[in-house]
């Protein structure tokens, strides 16, 4: 997120950008699964607008051909950023996309369910994710059993380099110990220390801000990240 600005504001020269040079260098590390991109928009955020539908588009063109994009919707209507998302990337190229709709985005059960079957018709991968101050069932278990992941929030959704909160850590184990064949992915305040404490909890992907984008050394910082997991016993 700490790259958006720059990107944003240098649109029509992205490739000249440190912050995009930075994304290309980190992604030929080859230790990366994929870009994940944290799209904001207020009243979910407020007073936050982060990653506007044509930053994505100029993304999307620079970068599919590199490696995989997750878009996470942050945002109240997720389904209309997805059409027009639609305009730019073809059906074809959708299944390499990841689409993550906030679970709050929704009023019930249903809604979350009809939102992630309609955006897997248009034939993108879809996954679902639950912010930190959230409740546990809000959750349910259909609604996980549509998706086809779970992102955890293990820090309040909104903003960059917020610390790691412990309460996220007995939502990894529960969640991964009850849905085993689902990929547990977590986001915020990820370090070389939480990344093994969420490893240990039953993560399988850990989304990185921060600790890799505000330093002089992304791709120094993502070998960090890489020691530690080889380091746990």
């Amino acid at each position: 997120m700490e790259y958006e600005s720059e990107l944003s504001e240098n649109m029509s020269e992205i490739r000249k950008t440190r912050a995009f040079n930075n994304i290309i260098k980190i992604i030929r590390t080859g230790k990366i699964a994929g870009v994940h991109i944290d799209v904001m928009r207020p009243p979910m955020i407020p007073n936050k607008e982060k990653f506007p539908v044509n930053l994505i588009r100029r993304l999307y063109e620079e970068l599919h051909g590199e490696t995989s994009l997750i878009i996470h919707l942050m945002v109240s209507d997720p389904i209309k950023i997805v059409e027009e998302i639609n305009g730019f990337i073809t059906e074809k190229e959708r299944g390499k996309v990841t689409i993550i709709l906030q679970v709050e985005s929704f009023n019930s059960e249903e809604e979350s369910i009809a939102a992630i079957e309609n955006v897997r018709k248009f034939g993108y991968r879809v996954g679902i994710a639950l912010n930190l101050p959230t409740p546990v069932k809000k959750m349910t278990d259909r609604i996980v059993e549509h998706a086809d992941s779970i992102l955890l929030m293990s820090v309040p959704m909104g903003a960059g380099g917020q610390k790691f909160s412990d309460e996220a850590t007995w939502r990894i184990k529960y969640f991964s110990t009850k849905f085993p064949n689902k990929a547990i992915s977590v986001d915020g305040g990820i370090n070389p220390q939480t990344i093994s404490k969420i490893y240990k909890a039953g993560a399988k992907v850990a989304v990185v801000g921060s600790y890799i984008t505000v330093s002089e050394e992304p791709e120094k910082a993502l070998l960090e990240l890489e020691k530690s997991l080889k380091n746990i016993e």
